[in-house]
């Protein structure tokens, strides 16, 4: 089998997500190197290989509802499946006239599914600096949009005069998270460049127009990339380490009443 194949990935039980056309030969795996990629806990980097039409097991893994072992391999017919850790891979021949997808589109496939394994896990973005700092909010779900700007028909409003009315499109796609400036007066810059056209977001990058800051989160690409996700990016409060015992605690507000009282007598005299 030669040309393109066409990868449908899901939750087992869950609708697909749509699909993605990917060359004749392809790994599915948790690896950076793989072309469908699948979270860490429900493959190996490498755990099934495809090429000139067959399929062979690199790691334990479901085919047609089939148990097979590392080193078993097979024909791929119309619609072959394979399934590992909760995941399914529904692997078919192209239209002829399909195209690979760009890597974004498998790299987007991606992050869904450790979105869904993180509990939901939108990307966000949180006010660094400027008016209503520390406040967060999540992007909607894809193909939806979010106009930022001053403006009362912006879909998150921010009070800073030196942004325009609507200043920036962010548009969630299955590509990702873009950014596009709108004709902005004072420009919009991401990680310090000026943006000029439609650009993609990043986990982490920093989006300066006006007075504002925001910090783009995406914690299902920082757990593809290996890193810790945090529970929370917000401004935390941090209170003082409790006392010991609830004794000790008794004793503390005891003797903080007493040095209270005694000020306020030293005053009074």
């Amino acid at each position: 089998m030669k040309g393109v194949l066409r990868c449908e990935v899901s939750e087992i039980g869950q609708p697909a997500l749509p699909a993605v056309d990917v060359g004749a030969s392809l790994v599915i795996g948790s690896g950076a190197d793989a072309q469908i990629r699948l979270p860490a806990k429900a493959a190996q980097p490498a755990h099934v290989q495809i090429a000139d039409g067959k399929w062979t097991a690199l790691a334990d893994v479901s085919v047609d509802g089939a148990a097979k072992q590392s080193g078993e391999s097979g024909e791929i017919a119309e619609g072959t499946t394979f399934e590992s850790g909760g995941y399914s891979v529904r692997v078919a021949p192209a239209p002829a006239d399909a195209q690979p997808s760009p890597p974004q589109r498998t790299e987007s496939l991606a992050r869904e599914l450790v979105r869904a394994m993180l509990g939901g896990a939108a990307p966000s973005l949180v006010i660094e600096r400027g008016p209503g700092a520390g406040a967060k909010r999540a992007l909607p779900p894809p193909e939806a949009i979010v106009l930022i700007g001053r403006g009362d028909n912006a879909t998150w409003p921010i009070a800073d005069e030196d942004l325009s009315r609507l200043h920036v499109e962010l548009r969630r796609g299955w590509d990702g998270v873009t950014l596009r400036d709108l004709g902005s007066k004072n420009g919009t810059r991401v990680d310090g460049v000026r943006v000029r056209e439609s650009i993609a977001l990043a986990d982490g990058a920093l989006i300066e127009m006006g007075n504002v800051a925001l910090r783009y989160e995406d914690a299902a690409e920082r757990h593809l990339r290996g890193s810790a996700v945090p529970t929370r990016s917000a401004k935390v409060l941090t209170l003082p380490p409790a006392p010991a015992n609830r004794t000790a605690f008794v004793v503390a507000i005891v003797i903080a009443a007493v040095a209270i009282a005694a000020l306020v007598w030293i005053v009074a005299s």
